[in-house]
């Protein structure tokens, strides 16, 4: 996929850890789309992400199968010096492998970072964690039911991880039908999300599902009166054109978008 390879170049070259995902062969999608959930009459919303919140979630789950032998280890001591710079203002928990949980805690040392037991594909928290959602004094977060971004990634274990953040942090799971990536959503934390048809109107996600069904369980889940729909793309990045492709909030009513002038660039 073009946008791993171009993130593992400029890691090679600045040692920066840029987050991008692999072109594994994937697994199982769904033929058919799962059952709605019912609705009932709580209210939910996510909010925006740079409101004020308790934890960081991490997981430390690079691995030579996906990220190389050259690279695994520039990975991981970015993963670890994220985690550190992150503990000095609030708590993380990391996911880690059990065999490697040596490795981490070596990396990582006396930060204050949780270290929890569990077995990964890769890293991408924001992908297959959960979308964490308030509402009337509680606490959730939404399951949706992570796929390897439609079926390109081997994804068995990472399809469990937001349950194990979920049952860690002891909030109530949010179930749906639907499949999608938390990094494919943004939002202003005040109703109002940007979202691509791309990833979730695919049939390698969410096969018979229709716009409107798609934006009554997104209203519900995330507390949303309005959603900005942008077309994306398929094909090709293994995201299928998550919303950070092209523009995120930078407050309530205020977007910034990116301006690729290249006409070659999809």
């Amino acid at each position: 996929m073009r946008r791993r390879r171009f993130f593992q170049v400029s890691m090679a070259m600045a040692g920066s850890l840029l987050l991008a995902a692999c072109e594994d062969t994937g697994s199982d999608t769904a033929d058919t789309p799962p059952s709605r959930v019912p609705h009932d009459d709580r209210t939910w919303l996510m909010p925006e992400e740079g409101d004020p919140h308790t934890r960081t979630w991490m997981a430390f789950g690079a691995s030579e199968r996906v990220w190389g032998a050259e690279l695994l280890p520039v990975v991981r001591y970015n993963l670890a010096s994220i985690a550190q710079a992150i503990a000095r203002f609030e708590p993380v928990s990391m996911l880690v492998r059990p065999e490697e949980m040596d490795i981490a805690r070596g990396l990582i040392g006396g930060a204050n970072v949780e270290l929890v037991p569990a077995a990964l594909d890769d890293l991408w928290m924001r992908d297959t964690g959960p979308v964490f959602v308030k509402g009337g004094g509680a606490l959730a977060g939404v399951d949706f039911n992570f796929n390897g971004w439609g079926g390109k990634q081997a994804h068995a274990q990472d399809a469990k991880v937001a349950q194990i953040v979920t049952d860690r942090a002891g909030v109530e799971t949010l179930h749906t039908g639907l499949v999608l990536e938390g990094g494919g959503i943004e939002v202003d934390g005040q109703g109002t999300a940007i979202i691509t048809e791309s990833c979730v109107l695919n049939d390698n996600r969410n096969p018979g599902w229709t716009k409107p069904e798609a934006e009554a369980e997104l209203t519900y889940l995330l507390g949303l009166e309005k959603i900005i729909w942008l077309p994306g793309i398929k094909g090709h990045d293994i995201t299928d054109g998550h919303t950070d492709f092209y523009a995120r909030f930078a407050r309530p009513g205020v977007v910034v978008a990116g301006l690729d002038t290249d006409p070659e660039s999809y």
